[in-house]
């Protein structure tokens, strides 16, 4: 058992293997969809209509906010890791005035759950407004349409993932209640 910094005892268990793996699985679920942005936003034909190519500004600011979308969604994935991996219990080493002080778990906890009600209302706005948003509206049944679609439909298990991996961490950093600090 370890000290949380304020007198409570904690329970300091391994995450669970799932965990790690559901870790990894939030950041493969992101992926297809930040390649498909990042590639319609450098200008590959994957099938967007010209009217709908400059509705999104690609080429352009468009261009600018879809690899920019990909690069700060993989990076919220990655974060993920935080909840299963060492160096999100301790401030790392490099970081100035507070390296090495424990995070208190609260923070990674409130943060995800947060990060996953955002994402849940996220991916049921866009299921529920695909024909508006996926840009094939005229022609939703085309390869390309089903591509993009399996592309944003791996992305709709990252708040699902997220949540399992918070779920985990709460379990290994619950508070033990004072009296069975004894036992």
């Amino acid at each position: 058992m370890a000290d949380d910094g304020m007198g409570q005892r904690m329970s300091e268990t391994r995450p669970a293997t799932w965990a790690n793996l559901a870790a990894w699985g939030t950041l493969l679920s992101v992926l297809p969809s930040g390649v498909w942005r990042v590639l319609v936003g450098l200008g590959v034909d994957l099938g967007w209509s010209a009217e709908q190519l400059e509705f999104q500004q690609v080429p352009g600011s468009g261009t600018v906010y879809m690899i920019v979308l990909s690069a700060a969604s993989l990076g919220c994935a990655a974060m993920t890791f935080a909840l299963v991996k060492p160096w999100g219990e301790r401030i790392p080493s490099w970081f100035p005035v507070v390296a090495g002080r424990r995070v208190p778990p609260a923070l990674p906890a409130t943060v995800s759950l947060i990060g996953a009600a955002m994402l849940t209302s996220i991916v049921i706005m866009s299921v529920a407004n695909w024909d508006r948003v996926s840009g094939f509206s005229d022609n939703p049944k085309s390869g390309w349409a089903v591509l993009m679609a399996a592309c944003y439909l791996s992305a709709a298990a990252w708040p699902i993932l997220l949540l399992a991996v918070t779920v985990d961490y709460l379990r290994r950093h619950r508070r033990i209640p004072q009296r069975q600090q004894a036992e």
